[in-house]
């Protein structure tokens, strides 16, 4: 065993050569570089301090407050509507809602996700309808969800705001109807802004608001209601949480708005009409005030508020009675016999007729071997013109009328309002058709038939009139020619203008005629007006065929409902001192004595024993 081990050679004897020294930094070197570049920094740091603090001091002195101190647009309260008597019809109620500031939301979708889960009660669809929305919109602004919140739900959210930053508990102004269906078509509603809406606005006035009116009345006077935006700064969190206000100028709330309208004959007629798909408006002669403004079936405008359900919204527009349509000012109806007294008036003036010339009538009259039918069929026999009006017998004005022509006819009814709008505050309104030569020839580039003109001087043909131009022309009756322009708004002082009367004996011999219609036996309206006592009503029924008869005789009961006649009466009241003129029209209502002027005479009752 070798107990001495073998020397290995060294490199030298191996023939390698030694590597060369390496060159190595002295340590002070190194800390003088490590100190120029710490030096280095610093002056970038101090530079950048100076430039900051020095050059652009206000900018970012501007930007810095601007994410802790924020100005807010506070929304005016809206001016409330109250009846003639001030019984609230349009009203706000404190209510609170969801405001969301996108911009501090970090995540828009999941805190919906999470918003839906903790209040399972909200409308869903809504929620997100509303979160794609305002993803469209501008992150800094303020969006608030129209949805009101029940006491439950804002203090179940408010123990669980921590979780959602960017979404706030707002409190807010809710409008509410108090008599819902009763005023939707006369005050209208309140909805959310639209595109739609935005050219008829000054943005920066509605910045705080989120609805506007969006029909009748609420719509009309939207800029007497509406008010003005105030500010207040506030002090916030990183989390947009108020912490204190600096500053607050208070809004400048909307007007209120006095009407004419008395609730208790609106929901007097209201329910008198139910059931029907009817129209009735009333007035108070002398001051064109207007009483009442009904259109059945109607609809609870407090669905629209908040925005209306997609369900809701669908069941009103396939409803069959069409409860959104407002009748009174926009149905339009042919005017029947309701237009006699005043044609039989203009033909006085005009000397077409007098007081005492009298026709034979056998039920019916013959033009161009054609028969136009009288409503009753055995005829009335001899008839002057006072007599054609209480019984309203057709062939009178049948034969009178082609004396007359279309032309005079058009020109006796125009001054009475029929073919034009009437200037009502209110939007929307129909103008109607008052037929003549020039307009068929301008509409169906048509020359005028003489047949044509026999069947418009009992309202038939191409006339139509709304409810509310024929309660306007009452008016204009009862006044005794003096025409003044119907109104809502009590502080409106109305136009007023005077039709020339050449004879006083014309209007009143007119106006008499009207009266026996309402208290003779005779007359068309005697079953409704035989119970009156203490004043008399001037009225005269009206019956507008649907469709065309084509010389066959008309069977109720024969038909479809929907084709039944419409029903129509006009009345003021007393009649040689009128407070209210009224007029009523109920869609396939049969006869005017029959279903319209009961109601009419029951309305003006009711108003001038209780209401006056």
């Amino acid at each position: 065993m070798n107990w001495f081990r073998k020397k290995s050679p060294s490199s030298h004897q191996m023939g390698w050569k030694a590597a060369p020294k390496a060159m190595v930094w002295p340590f002070k070197n190194r800390l003088i570089f490590a100190l120029l570049i710490i030096l280095l920094a610093f002056s970038g740091l101090i530079a950048r301090m100076v430039y900051l603090q020095y050059h652009h001091h206000e900018t970012y002195l501007e930007l810095a407050e601007g994410n802790r101190i924020s100005v807010q647009a506070v929304a005016p309260e809206r001016g409330k509507i109250y009846d003639r008597n001030g019984q609230l019809v349009a009203d706000n109620q404190p209510v609170f809602s969801l405001s969301f500031t996108r911009e501090r939301i970090p995540d828009l979708q999941a805190s919906i996700d999470n918003l839906a889960l903790l209040l399972p009660d909200i409308d869903q669809e809504r929620l997100s309808q509303f979160s794609q929305r305002i993803t469209r919109l501008p992150r800094h602004q303020t969006h608030v969800f129209p949805t009101s919140l029940t006491d439950e739900q804002a203090a179940i959210f408010a123990a669980h705001n921590h979780r959602f930053p960017g979404i706030q508990l707002t409190a807010r102004q809710k409008r509410v109807y108090p008599h819902g269906q009763s005023t939707a078509h006369l005050v209208g509603y309140v909805g959310r802004i639209s595109e739609q809406d935005l050219p008829r606005i000054d943005r920066a006035r509605y910045r705080a608001t989120s609805t506007i009116g969006k029909s009748g009345l609420e719509r009309f006077y939207e800029d007497q209601l509406h008010g003005y935006p105030g500010l207040r700064r506030v002090e916030t969190n990183a989390r947009g949480r108020v912490i204190r206000i600096l500053e607050h100028i208070p809004a400048t709330p909307g007007e209120d708005l006095h009407l004419t309208v008395d609730i208790r004959l609106q929901q007097f007629l209201e329910q008198e009409l139910s059931g029907w798909r009817a129209a009735a408006v009333a007035i108070e002669p002398s001051s064109g005030e207007v009483l009442a403004f009904v259109s059945t079936p109607s609809f609870d405008a407090n669905l629209f508020v908040d925005g209306i359900s997609h369900n809701d919204y669908n069941s009103l527009l396939t409803d069959p009675r069409r409860p959104l349509i407002n009748r009174a000012s926009r149905g339009l109806y042919p005017p029947g016999s309701t237009t006699k007294p005043i044609t039989a008036l203009g033909a006085l003036e005009l000397g077409y007729t007098n007081m005492t010339r009298r026709i034979f009538d056998p039920g019916y009259f013959e033009f161009q071997d054609r028969r136009y039918h009288n409503w009753r069929r055995e005829g009335h026999g001899w008839t002057d013109l006072k007599r054609s009006i209480v019984e309203s017998v057709d062939t009178y004005y049948y034969k009178m009328s082609l004396d007359m022509g279309i032309d005079t006819l058009h020109d006796i009814l125009a001054p009475f309002g029929f073919g034009k709008r009437t200037g009502i505050d209110h939007p929307g309104e129909q103008a109607g058709i008052l037929p003549s030569q020039a307009w068929k020839r301008a509409v169906h580039g048509e020359a005028w038939f003489r047949g044509e003109t026999i069947i418009s001087s009992i309202g038939q043909g191409y006339n139509l009139i709304t409810p509310l131009q024929l309660a306007h022309a009452t008016s204009i009756l009862a006044n005794r020619g003096q025409v003044v322009t119907p109104h809502f708004n009590q502080a409106i002082e109305p136009k007023v203008d005077q039709l020339a009367i050449e004879n006083r004996q014309h209007w009143e011999y007119v106006i008499d005629g009207m009266v026996d219609s309402v208290h003779t036996p005779r007359g068309t309206a005697w079953s409704s007006g035989r119970q009156i006592e203490g004043y008399k009503i001037a009225g005269k029924t009206g019956t507008a065929q649907v469709f065309s008869l084509n010389d066959q005789e008309y069977r109720e009961e024969e038909l479809d409902q929907r084709l039944h006649n419409h029903a129509l009466f006009v009345a003021f009241a007393p009649a040689h001192q009128p407070n209210i003129a009224i007029s009523i029209i109920v869609e396939n209502g049969g006869g005017g004595g029959r279903t319209a002027a009961p109601i009419g005479v029951r309305a003006i009752d009711y108003y001038l024993r209780e209401l006056r």
